[in-house]
């Protein structure tokens, strides 16, 4: 039985061991901090497709995991879609391929849906949010269940694999090229909501119902950071904006409030694709899922355990060795759906 050494308990790091768990391997989950430390505990919750074509099926396959942990982890809404105009023919392939898959996609042909305004071109997508606690919690009791350990330190013990799921502590452990950390940031509000996710990639905003009383908003705002844990210092400047913004379409925005905010550090790569894949040796790494962690993280650890046990090839457009520079711009997998790496 082989040893493998996880170093990072975020959604990536729990997902990786449950998986190799079930495979046969004998799993050490390494977390110095808590299980979820850094943006897993910290997400929005939506499982996002609005993404290119050639990763939107790892986000499908993960919607199956997380299904699979049950304990109702999942919640699902209509999603309404609001894409750059440059980008409504390539957000239509999108709807074609939910389609033939199963999924709710359809274009609205209404100008108002509860209440919410549209002047662009919009999309009506079912959408699942996903229970943040229950998730880590039902993931951390599979994993002990299974055999796993899941600890604070290694205590210096020999692994026949080290796999880097440490997010943007990754590079006090490697130097890779092509990486970039910078904060991601959203906030809490009250008053009427309306029940349905927004996402207005003209207007730059999104909006998560939590309750008929309570959401989630953001920008995506992201602001370079040299340490990671520069990530956790909040700032409340941007809430009245997006509320503005979210009240020129959505009435009731007049009357809601912030009642709190929060951040983390999160990692991206210079063309936006996560780095998934041998690093060297019998060392491994999954990391760079830039804002789409939870999305991505459970699909990626499928493909990266099936890339250590020699069932898939390196894909090349997930190669964390691809980059032979380093870059400064922030770019995430959503900038551009038109955009399909091989």
């Amino acid at each position: 039985m082989k040893s493998v050494k996880i170093i990072g308990g975020g959604f990536s790091g729990l997902w990786s061991a449950l998986l190799l768990l079930k495979r046969g391997y004998d799993v050490d989950l390494i977390e110095t901090n808590y299980i979820g430390y850094g943006a897993s505990s910290k997400a929005a919750g939506i499982l996002s497709f609005q993404l290119p074509e050639n990763i939107l099926n790892i986000s499908l396959r993960s919607v199956e995991l997380y299904n699979s942990l049950g304990n109702n982890i999942l919640h699902w809404y209509d999603s309404i879609w609001i894409p750059r105009n440059e980008e409504y023919q390539c957000a239509l392939n999108i709807l074609r391929y939910l389609n033939n898959k199963g999924f709710k996609a359809e274009i609205i042909e209404e100008n108002e849906v509860d209440g919410f305004l549209l002047d662009s071109n919009g999309l009506l997508i079912s959408q699942p949010t996903v229970d943040i606690g229950k998730a880590i919690n039902e993931l951390s009791r599979s994993i002990v269940n299974n055999g796993g350990r899941i600890l604070n330190n290694d205590n210096n013990k020999k692994y026949d694999i080290v796999i880097y799921t440490n997010g943007p502590w990754i590079e006090n452990d490697l130097k890779l090229n092509g990486l970039i950390k910078y904060k991601c940031q959203a906030y809490s509000v009250e008053g009427k909501q309306i029940n349905k996710i927004i996402e207005d990639d003209i207007m730059e905003f999104y909006y998560v119902p939590e309750s008929s009383h309570r959401a989630i908003i953001g920008n995506g705002k992201r602001v370079l950071i040299n340490n990671p844990e520069d990530g956790f210092l909040t700032d409340n400047s941007e809430v009245y904006s997006i509320l503005s913004k979210l009240a020129k379409k959505y009435k009731e925005a007049f009357h809601m409030y912030p009642i709190s905010s929060w951040s983390a550090p999160c990692l991206t790569t210079c063309d936006g694709y996560p780095i998934v894949g041998k690093i060297s040796n019998n060392n491994y790494a999954l990391s760079g899922l830039n804002g789409a962690g939870l999305t991505l993280s459970a699909g990626l650890s499928e493909v990266l355990v099936k890339i250590i046990e020699g069932e898939l090839e390196q894909p090349e457009f997930l190669d964390p060795l691809r980059f032979k520079k380093r870059c400064k711009n922030i770019i995430e997998i959503f900038d551009n759906i038109c955009i399909n790496r091989k």
